[in-house]
């Protein structure tokens, strides 16, 4: 094979003790340790997120690249990219955990296909100690033509592209959004089911919901700028801005039954981790919903 080098950029924020397993999972990786190299972009963070890095540097070419202030993934991931020497560009999020072969994977994509968008597959798992070795919570699919969790691109047409668009300021579409500037190139979607990656995700737990709850906010939010930015119907059911997706949040939450004022007890009742996530992703997305379409109709107000 030519030679074909990757960047693995990893955007983190306070998540360390996570941060940890991510970089066990790329030292672990089948693809020889000198065609990668992986660049931590430290979003600000308060913990010990460098002493974690640092600790991986025998067993990884691993950079530490801080941001002096939390300014936000896109941010983040446009400083890994900029300071990337790889050919090609994967993106890996600190919550995400790579299985051994999945650098050698993404890279056959890019031997075969110059113009490829490369894809895997992605698992949820609320396990932290043996994400592998124990039974996943369920898929985590995505219908975005790019998807950061597990994902590639050449680092030529991530520049062509303009990179991310950092006004992406608070959580989610910001890769949505390059997705379409990429697919707009004329790029193709390339998936590797070897690719495989698991997503944790902590159970959800009544004393995480306010937490939750924000998060869906911050969704709603940027979901409003992606709208703005790429208006129509494709931009409407990606972000789930369509009387289907109202209709189906309805009925999963039993007509609001279940909702972001009583999440929390419902959970308490809850024995099952899989049921409690059903419930809860229901919810959330109900509020996700509830909450773009209230700042939806707040800037679409006329102004005196």
């Amino acid at each position: 094979m030519r030679t074909l080098r990757l960047s693995v950029v990893v955007p983190t924020y306070n998540r360390s003790e996570v941060l940890r397993v991510c970089l066990a999972s790329l030292a672990r990786q089948t693809l020889s340790s000198d065609q990668f190299e992986v660049l931590v972009v430290d979003d600000g963070s308060t913990d010990d997120t460098e002493s974690v890095v640092r600790s991986f540097q025998g067993a990884l070419l691993v950079r530490y690249l801080r941001q002096p202030h939390n300014r936000g993934r896109a941010a983040a991931r446009n400083r890994g990219i900029r300071e990337a020497t790889g050919d090609v560009v994967v993106f890996v999020d600190s919550d995400v955990f790579p299985v051994p072969g999945f650098l050698a994977a993404h890279r056959s994509v890019h031997l075969a296909s110059p113009r490829a968008v490369g894809r895997g597959p992605l698992l949820l798992t609320n396990h932290l100690d043996d994400p592998f070795g124990k039974p996943p919570l369920l898929p985590d699919p995505s219908p975005a033509f790019l998807d950061t969790a597990n994902a590639s691109v050449r680092r030529e047409h991530l520049l062509a592209a303009g990179g991310f668009d950092e006004e992406f300021r608070h959580y989610g579409w910001e890769d949505a959004d390059l997705g379409l500037r990429l697919r707009r190139m004329g790029l193709r979607r390339v998936y590797d089911r070897r690719a495989l990656a698991y997503h944790y995700q902590p159970p959800a737990t009544p004393e995480s919901v306010p937490e939750l709850l924000q998060k869906e906010e911050e969704r709603a939010r940027m979901a409003v700028r992606f709208l703005r930015k790429h208006p129509g119907l494709a931009s409407r059911f990606l972000t789930q801005f369509t009387p289907l997706h109202f209709l189906a949040a309805f009925l999963l939450t039993a007509g609001g039954v279940v909702n972001e004022r009583n999440l929390a007890s419902v959970l308490r009742r809850l024995r099952s981790h899989r049921l409690a996530h059903l419930v809860a992703r229901a919810a959330l997305n109900r509020h996700y919903l509830a909450v773009l379409w209230r700042e939806w109709l707040e800037l679409s107000r006329p102004t005196a």
